[in-house]
């Protein structure tokens, strides 16, 4: 006979984080045809996906149905050093968020000693100001300025100045 629920038409892969660290939001996530669990290594601390991935495999015996693990790892993204605090639940928040407007000058610094504000934002790479010109677009996802990922931005290029690329924002975000 058939073997209901035992094969899932639609194949999902999901990206596991606040909302969705629970073992009852996990079954669900699996009852709906969740096959791999993406870990995002590059936010968040290793205590909380320590404990999203525990929750994960007693989700996976309660169902009786298993899932593989992708672990993103950090890799040549050029980050954003603004800092974060963590919520309760070890997820990691910016306690100031940013909010850029269309003509706004942003500054991403090379400058390892320069603190994060609304208009100065360090950067990772102590290079990158050697690898842009004047007139380049420079792309920032939302999550990686902002910590969220509700919108992106773009920047242009006016003038590199020692460390500092000088930008203006093409777009709010």
């Amino acid at each position: 006979g058939k073997r209901e629920g035992l094969l899932t038409a639609t194949k999902l892969v999901c990206s596991l984080g606040p909302s969705s660290h629970s073992v009852a939001v996990l079954e669900a996530m699996l009852r709906a045809g969740m096959v791999a669990a993406r870990i995002d290594l590059t936010w968040g601390g290793l205590d909380f996906h320590r404990a999203t991935l525990v929750a994960l495999n007693q989700a996976m015996v309660n169902t009786k149905k298993l899932c593989a693990v992708i672990l993103d790892t950090l890799g040549r993204e050029i980050m954003v050093r603004r800092p974060c605090e963590f919520c309760p639940d070890g997820w990691p928040a910016h306690p100031d968020p940013v909010d850029v407007a269309a003509g706004q000058t942003i500054t991403l610094t090379t400058c390892a000693d320069v603190d994060a504000t609304a208009d100065v934002w360090p950067v990772t790479y102590p290079h990158l100001h050697a690898m842009v010109d004047e007139g380049d677009t420079i792309y920032i996802g939302r999550y990686l300025g902002a910590g969220s990922d509700s919108a992106s931005l773009y920047l242009t290029v006016q003038r590199v100045e020692d460390g500092d690329i000088i930008c203006k924002a093409q777009n709010g975000a």
